[in-house]
């Protein structure tokens, strides 16, 4: 499922990019920042690069328990925290300050993906809310090192409640709650 929503989303504000800067080129990878010598991979440059930084469970919506009705364990909802950088070199800086200000106007006007305003997006997922992280500059400078790269202008942004859900149900079982006269 990760697999699949970050391209998705990738694709359309890809889109967003295209049509804001009359783009023709694709200005948007998914990918890991920099290769296992910290060096910034080619494909990746002079593009917005999302990566994954790290996988939670969303604690407040969790279901505890085995299900009885279903046969099955509860749901597992996950946020997901993605780094959106500016990958550009030094003589394009500007540029990618200008990629990255339009990375903030894209997720601004679309905060919410669904299977109405997003069609290509997994059958399971009912609906992925994206909100701004803020980082403290410890923080910050923690994920550079663990991504291996040289610091790039970037924003964090959650998307919250990927519903992970071994065996998804086609028809729902309503319980019995009372007893038939």
């Amino acid at each position: 499922m990760i697999q699949n929503v970050l391209p998705i989303i990738g694709n359309q504000l890809n889109e967003y990019l295209k049509s804001s800067f009359g783009e023709m080129d694709d200005r948007v990878i998914v990918t890991s920042i920099g290769n296992s010598s910290g060096a910034s991979t080619t494909d990746s440059e002079n593009k917005i690069t999302i990566t994954l930084i790290n996988v939670e469970e969303e604690k407040l919506i969790r279901n505890t328990g085995y299900n009885q009705f279903s046969g099955s364990n509860p749901s597992i909802y996950i946020n997901l925290y993605v780094l959106f950088a500016a990958n550009f070199p030094e003589n394009n800086y500007r540029e990618g300050l200008r990629f990255l200000s339009a990375v903030i106007y894209f997720f601004q006007g679309q905060h919410t993906f669904n299977p109405q305003n997003t069609p290509s997006l997994p059958d399971e997922i009912d609906k992925i809310t994206v909100e701004i992280i803020n980082l403290e500059f410890p923080v910050l400078s923690n994920i550079w090192s663990m991504l291996g790269g040289k610091y790039l202008p970037s924003i964090v942004y959650k998307f919250r409640m990927l519903n992970f859900n071994q065996y998804a149900m086609n028809e729902e079982i309503i319980p019995l709650l009372f007893t038939p006269k």
